[in-house]
């Protein structure tokens, strides 16, 4: 399975947004920006319907959608300039919650807020990210042995 080829949207608007990004943290960039998630989701991927999801501790998505009359969850990774994807323990939690439900879709919206770029996965194209290569734990066992249990 081959990664989505990235998109282009219309940063022009967003010209003072992005100037305002400097020196944010990670959770004041996300803030700031899910105005741009909105625009990318209802005007380049056909969403009707956008909307936040829950602000629970350990959440690992961000907004919920639909597309085509079906539900979404979506999570959003937004930088200046790199795609990056979620880390192993929102992987595994994100393909958990499909199981509960048989109708779910879920999409990975990343996104290059400076060059106006995004990447869109859905369904069937997360499993590049969800069978994809553990990190492996053997340099932290190691490193736990030499200087934990020494």
């Amino acid at each position: 399975m081959k990664r989505p080829r990235p998109k282009q949207f219309d940063i022009s608007k967003y010209e003072n947004l992005i100037e305002s990004l400097k020196g944010a943290s990670p959770i004041e960039f996300e803030k700031k920006t899910s105005i741009i998630v909105y625009d990318i989701l209802k005007n380049y991927e056909g969403f009707a319907y956008v909307g936040n999801g829950p602000n629970f501790r350990g959440t690992p998505f961000d907004f919920i959608g639909c597309k085509n009359g079906h539900p979404h969850i979506i999570e959003y990774k937004g930088s200046h300039d790199r795609f990056h994807t979620p880390k192993e323990t929102q992987k595994r939690r994100l393909k958990k919650i499909l199981n509960y439900f048989k109708n779910l879709h879920i999409v990975l919206l990343q996104v290059k807020v400076e060059s106006g770029k995004y990447r869109i996965f859905y369904d069937d194209e997360m499993d590049i990210l969800f069978e994809g290569k553990e990190t492996p734990l053997k340099p932290i066992i190691n490193w736990l042995k030499n200087n934990l249990m020494a």
